[in-house]
């Protein structure tokens, strides 16, 4: 019977490898136009789209006005007298978040994990001076929304399940401090797998106070650090996050808010930032880390802020016992 068995498996293999060498002649044309996101950016399976959990609510397109980011980006350029300049400057972005068409699953023999998915695509311009309006950045990636539960049996993991490590029907919980994921595809040649949490807050949220100097605090920091100007959290130069408090600040006035869903992840969290040879030989990513507020106006309409830090460390250089934080923060309004 094992022969048996044995045989008809190699011989079914056989007819496919037969037929995927052999292609035209089977008449088969796979339908490209199947959709991997679901139309709209949403969701149809109403159990999925529960599953993202904050994530749902990112679901659309979202646009900034034009002067409503802020970027602080330090570059090495050794002709320079502290062999670094700074490249400030004021934009505004497009992200689209769309929503795939179930889950994803992450079997681990015992009990599984489900990722339930978005898909975002962000476009950054820059709001004026000689290159006004040009793209500066672009980026694709995932936001994952983690749940662990039973794994089924076989490889259509159906019922009955498979007992969990206990013994019983009860699976580790998800850590909540890992629940969150971003994953990031940087064109600079970076990758970026960053870990974390949410947790909701009444009314407006706490904008941390941000801090661009270059770290740690040496002599040469010291020097560089007379290019920010004035060590002032009024100044953007210093704090971006500025720009998120200003607007909080018209909200507050006209439409305040009611609530926030907060998103904080960080590469630190067991996560990863890996770059090609160049950059980090150059201008390596030790660290990334950025936190998402989701804000609920009283109007009933969504606003987005964020603020974003990518550590840069300018190897090969006379400063490469610095960190130079590249920080970048804006407020967006959900227009699709």
């Amino acid at each position: 019977m094992f022969n048996t068995v044995t045989n008809q498996q190699a011989k079914a293999t056989a007819d496919h490898l037969q037929a995927a060498l052999q292609p035209n002649k089977q008449g088969f044309v796979p339908d490209y136009n199947i959709p991997l996101l679901a139309t709209g950016g949403g969701n149809s399976q109403p159990e999925t789209l529960s599953a993202l959990g904050p994530l749902a609510d990112l679901i659309g397109t979202w646009a900034s006005a034009r002067f409503a980011g802020f970027n602080v980006m330090p570059l090495p350029q050794e002709t320079a007298p502290e062999g670094v300049i700074l490249f400030n400057f004021p934009y505004y972005e497009v992200i689209t978040f769309s929503a795939t068409q179930g889950k994803v699953v992450n079997r681990g023999g015992d009990y599984q994990q489900n990722s339930y998915t978005i898909f975002y695509e962000q476009r950054v311009f820059f709001a004026d001076g000689y290159k006004k309006d040009q793209l500066v950045h672009a980026e694709n990636g995932t936001w994952l929304n983690l749940a662990t539960t039973n794994q089924g049996s076989g490889k259509y993991n159906r019922p009955p399940y498979i007992p969990a490590p206990s013994g019983g029907a009860n699976v580790p919980i998800q850590n909540p401090e890992h629940a969150i994921v971003k994953q990031v595809s940087i064109p600079h040649g970076n990758s970026i797998l960053a870990l974390g949490n949410h947790h909701f807050v009444d009314g407006r949220p706490e904008i941390p106070i941000a801090n661009t100097l270059p770290q740690p605090e040496t002599k040469a920091g010291t020097a560089i650090a007379g290019l920010y100007g004035e060590n002032s959290p009024s100044n953007p130069n210093i704090n971006p996050n500025i720009v998120l408090e200003q607007q909080l600040l018209v909200n507050q006035a006209y439409n305040p808010i009611t609530k926030t869903d907060i998103l904080t992840v960080n590469s630190d969290n067991d996560g990863l930032v890996s770059s090609i040879p160049f950059c980090k030989n150059h201008v390596d990513v030790p660290n990334f880390s950025t936190t998402y507020w989701i804000e609920r106006l009283s109007s009933g309409a969504l606003q987005l802020q964020y603020t974003q830090n990518i550590s840069l460390q300018f190897n090969n250089t006379k400063n490469s016992k610095l960190l130079f934080p590249h920080i970048t923060a804006n407020t967006l309004f959900k227009v699709g």
